[in-house]
């Protein structure tokens, strides 16, 4: 494991596992084409070649989303690590679930700009291999992935799409705001109860109340 890539990964960890406070979205793309749909079955992947990093990010997705009444899965229960890059994996997973909506989360790398402690951003377009499932993982896979993703980065943000599996099509995007792997002021796991709240008040999954985000942090 390069260097870079095992500070990233220690520190993942540690915020993955520590105390938890208050995170913030960044930004949200939602899809203009349709009106929202509440999700009640998910099937949930991160995307990482760190197998401890990966369950991480699944498990507390799934753990938030049991909570407000959604039937959630891991990716992890249903393809291998070893098998995470084969889209076809993932589709028979999908399948095999008869999951209404599929989440994908990964880091993604950016340079520092001003942090916001609201909603900064709704964004009013997202890559053209964003809208479409397969493409949108092959890419983010063969980029996340590759050895040299984390060599260079200047900040990390949590990034979240989901996806409608009947036209697995894109229908909410999500980026956090920045992380640091070195700090525990904030989260990943404050970010997925987050990130979950923004698609529950976007229309995507069922409504969560102000006083449940509360209990959840």
């Amino acid at each position: 494991m390069r260097p870079v890539f095992r500070a990233v990964t220690i520190g993942l960890l540690a915020m993955l596992t520590s105390a938890c406070t208050t995170g913030r979205i960044a930004s949200v793309w939602t899809n203009p084409d349709s009106q929202p749909t509440r999700y009640h079955k998910l099937i949930v992947f991160g995307v990482t070649n760190n197998p401890k990093v990966r369950r991480a990010y699944e498990d507390n997705f799934v753990t938030r989303l049991r909570e407000i009444g959604v039937k959630a899965e891991p990716g992890h229960d249903f393809v291998s690590d070893a098998n995470l890059s084969l889209v076809v994996r993932m589709t028979e997973a999908v399948s095999k679930t008869k999951a209404d909506a599929i989440i994908i989360t990964h880091l993604v790398t950016d340079e520092p700009q001003a942090q916001a402690s609201t909603l900064s951003s709704r964004l009013a377009r997202v890559p053209d291999h964003y809208r479409n499932l397969v493409p949108y993982f092959s890419q983010v896979y063969n980029d996340v992935c590759g050895p040299d993703y984390y060599a260079d980065f200047k900040a990390l943000r949590l990034e979240t799409n989901l996806y409608d599996a009947k036209g697995e099509r894109l229908v909410w995007s999500g980026r956090s705001e920045q992380l640091d792997p070195s700090s525990e002021n904030m989260t990943i796991r404050d970010v997925i109860v987050d990130t979950i709240s923004q698609m529950s008040l976007d229309g995507y999954l069922p409504w969560v109340s102000a006083g449940a985000r509360q209990v959840a942090q």
